[in-house]
């Protein structure tokens, strides 16, 4: 895991919490009733050593692509969705429409997301329309890092919570920016010089 202090994860924590809480109203206007998220925990960590932190499970999530044109920074976004079927019958009550509801849930939160970290970083993230993709968390992250031209070493990864009434579910937000995009972020957020 990447040695950051408290604070440096605090100001993280308070970024995906920013990210979710958009996608949280998104999704309740949608729905027309309160759907609540949050981010009660922040990793930064090395892709080699990802596997130590999620298991080896096929999970459904929803990739996007980043680009901030201005700077050629890149990176992506993966969404993953450990548990798609419940989240399909905790938000429109139907299990069969698991793949859907996760494209437009993974669309929401993609979205919003971006946005907040546009907003915070003070740039202009570019985001690709959201790809299904199915597999486990660690062949996604290991494709998404060989796609980025300069090597990511470090991962982000945002552990959110979606509740909704007295049901609760785990989603996971990974963060992969380039090194420039990694450096950058630590910059703005008070972490680097």
């Amino acid at each position: 895991m990447v040695d950051l202090k408290f604070e440096e994860l605090d100001a993280l924590r308070e970024l995906g919490n920013i990210g979710v809480a958009h996608a949280a109203t998104s999704l309740s206007t949608m729905l027309g009733r309160l759907v609540e998220m949050n981010v009660p925990n922040v990793l930064v960590v090395g892709i080699s050593e990802l596997h130590k932190y999620f298991e080896d499970q096929v999970v459904v999530g929803v990739v996007t692509a980043l680009e901030d044109v201005e700077n050629g920074r890149t990176g992506y976004l993966y969404i993953s969705f450990p548990e798609a079927k419940k989240i399909a019958r905790l938000i429109i009550d139907d299990e069969s429409l698991a793949d859907s509801t996760i494209m437009e849930l993974g669309n929401i939160l993609s979205s919003a997301f971006c946005n907040a970290v546009a907003e915070m970083l003070g740039i202009m993230l570019i985001p690709s329309p959201p790809s299904l993709a199915e597999d486990t968390s660690i062949a996604i992250i290991e494709v998404i890092a060989a796609q980025i031209a300069e090597k990511s070493d470090n991962v982000i990864i945002f552990e959110t919570e979606l509740k909704e009434s007295e049901d609760a579910v785990r989603i996971f937000i990974f963060l992969v920016p380039d090194e420039k995009f990694f450096d950058y972020i630590l910059k703005m957020l008070g972490m680097l010089g």
